[in-house]
């Protein structure tokens, strides 16, 4: 696959324009604001209804916003021609602005036949294309402070965040520390978990007491601050220790339980809860803590518990003590749900949050529903989230670390002098690096380094994904947009991104785009496309020469800047209009005002050596 040719028409800044893009390679060179990342950005919005359709047939891309409509232009447009095994594809996409009629339309037919075709090749070979952006604003933060550990590995998670405005690689660190977890055998139990999550349990424990301390009152209060709120607040080993917690957490219940004036009307709740605490504890309590099966889940109790608690509040008026009483046990359900499936994904334990959110007693409104019915959209929506993580778990470990290999290897060969890019865990989760023989937390990374290697080995993770039954995944099919390559990099750094790129991923197609001089100079002029805006009216041209030239040809002949300062420039070039006129003794004393203003310098000492020719011969 291939992206032939790409035509906008007012499109920003842009009145009319056709590009037809190079197969491997494509740098597109302007000053600020000449249109660089317009031009990428209309790839985006474009290659966005390919990415999605290939995930859904009907679901549509990214629009055009009125925004990036040409001021006082009815309309702007992007045309799209693709390339695949023989076959083009060409596709528009049409915004009207408000007020205009509508004289043009969108034509979607050939995206949908290119996304069938892509899902037909998926079926049949579990392959798909690459489509990625790595905008400006991609950056490194948080690592892994925020990282779960369990992250999708699904195939058509390739595009997952692939075309998003915003690219800060927590997806290539989720998926590196999962890869990571099953290659070592690491973080396989509820007790490791819970260490390396410490600080979120406790967080989930508090909003539980805290929910609990709107329900007691008077005498009860004063004990549950005393013998409950000390406890967990001075006893560390109960957010490192699962039986612990679970122990802490059943005598939480049975003092909720007596200490309110409904334990008639909740007592069997509570019960239940407190029983599916204490097999949680059991489970803890033996080898098989790092079990991950579905059967072993106990949806019967969860179900129990939400059956016995609608079937409370169902046609019955509600107190406000009653509200407190099922917010407390809805907290704490939730709670003993996700401590129970510690392995899932940071994405599944987002959706079990938001399924606890919709169908909480206190505000969801089952007037008119069947209890079993809620609580079956409850437990259906809970099997899908751990039916999917198992699914994404198994595919992880049937890839045995292969995929990882890809990544890692990847980065070695692209950075010289860095290797071993690995997960620690002690004394807390770090993501470390080889540095020239030295260990290094990859927070001590400068900007630069840490962006290149997230940026190459998020490349090379979607390739490994989109590819999984390759001999070699590095060689699939791609089409990879970078916004300012050059981005933090050092210039010797800059050097090695293009022929780094096209090595070590040939098959992809990359259009980026630089001001970098050391990144032009290893771009043949055929695949440089040198943009201007003049007079708010958008151009584009071929460089003629780049490749293997010298910074200070490239500066002054394609990025149209003088390499040398103003002033200094202007005193050189009087220098030797002073020696070709003979007027050598004011060309000597220009050299010494020169030396004292820039040092040595390779055009004085020619300057210098032709004063003294015209000294000895004239000439």
């Amino acid at each position: 696959m291939k992206l032939e040719k790409i035509e906008l028409e007012n499109f920003r800044g842009i009145s009319k324009t056709s590009i037809s893009f190079s197969e491997k390679l494509n740098v597109i060179v302007g000053a600020n604001g000449s249109g660089k990342s317009s031009i990428l950005d209309a790839v985006v919005i474009s290659l966005s209804w390919l990415v999605n359709r290939i995930q859904r047939e009907t679901a549509s891309g990214k629009p055009i916003t009125e925004p990036n409509i040409k001021n006082d232009a009815s309309f702007a447009s992007i045309a799209t021609e693709i390339s695949n095994e023989g076959s083009t594809y060409n596709w528009k996409i049409v915004r009207t602005q408000k007020g205009y009629p509508s004289q043009k339309k969108s034509d979607l037919t050939s995206v949908t036949e290119l996304a069938a075709y892509y899902q037909d090749t998926f079926r049949n070979k579990n392959i798909l294309p690459v489509i990625a952006y790595y905008p400006i604003n991609r950056a490194v933060n948080a690592l892994l402070s925020d990282v779960s550990g369990k992250d999708s590995t699904n195939t058509l998670d390739v595009y997952d965040n692939a075309l998003g405005g915003k690219a800060n690689y927590q997806s290539f660190f989720e998926w590196f520390r999962l890869q990571d977890d099953i290659v070592n055998e690491r973080a396989n139990s509820r007790t490791k978990w819970m260490a390396v999550n410490k600080s979120w349990v406790k967080a989930r424990v508090d909003k539980m007491l805290l929910s609990l301390n709107k329900i007691v009152r008077g005498d009860d209060e004063i004990r549950f601050k005393k013998q409950l709120l000390d406890r967990f607040k001075q006893d560390r080993f109960i957010y490192e220790e699962p039986r612990y917690l679970f122990i802490e957490l059943s005598e939480v219940l049975n003092f909720a339980r007596y200490s309110g004036r409904e334990e008639n009307k909740y007592g069997e709740i509570f019960h239940e809860l407190g029983y599916m605490l204490h097999k949680m504890s059991s489970l803890s309590d033996s080898d098989r803590d790092n079990l991950i099966e579905l059967n072993n889940y106990p949806f019967r109790m969860i179900q129990q518990i939400s059956n016995q608690i609608y079937h409370s509040i169902y046609g019955k008026e509600s107190g406000t003590n009653d509200i407190k009483i099922r917010g407390f046990i809805w907290e704490a359900l939730s709670l003993a749900v996700i401590l129970s499936l510690w392995w899932v994904s940071d994405k599944g334990k987002k959706e079990i949050e938001h399924l606890f959110k919709e169908f909480s007693p206190v505000r969801y409104r089952i007037a008119g529903r069947k209890v079993l019915d809620t609580t079956d959209d409850l437990l259906s929506g809970l099997k899908k989230v751990v039916t999917d993580d198992l699914k994404r778990y198994d595919k992880a470990t049937k890839s045995q670390g292969r995929e990882l290999h890809y990544v890692t290897k990847t980065i070695e060969d692209f950075i010289p002098g860095y290797s071993n890019l690995r997960i620690s865990r002690i004394p807390r989760p770090q993501m470390l690096v080889e540095k020239n023989g030295e260990t290094i937390n990859l927070d001590q990374l400068s900007d630069g380094e840490k962006n290149l290697i997230a940026l190459v080995g998020d490349i090379a993770r979607r390739l490994s994904i989109a590819n999984s039954n390759s001999s070699n995944p590095l060689n699939g099919e791609g089409i990879i947009l970078i916004d300012e390559v050059d981005l933090h990099l050092h210039p010797a750094w800059q050097r090695l991104m293009l022929p780094q790129l096209t090595k070590l991923f040939p098959n992809c197609q990359f259009i980026i785009t630089t001001h970098s001089p050391q990144v032009i100079s290893h771009a043949k002029p055929e695949s440089i496309f040198l943009i201007k805006m003049k007079k708010r009216e958008f151009s584009y041209s071929k460089a003629t020469e780049s490749y293997g030239k010298n910074t200070d040809r490239i500066l002054e002949d394609l990025l149209d800047v003088d390499a040398r300062p103003t002033k200094e420039k202007k005193m050189i070039h009087s220098l030797y209009t002073l020696i070709q006129d003979g007027n050598l003794d004011e060309a000597k004393e220009k050299i010494r005002e020169l030396l004292d203003l820039i040092g040595e310098d390779p055009e004085l000492s020619k300057a210098m050596s032709l004063l003294t020719r015209k000294e000895i011969i004239g000439k």
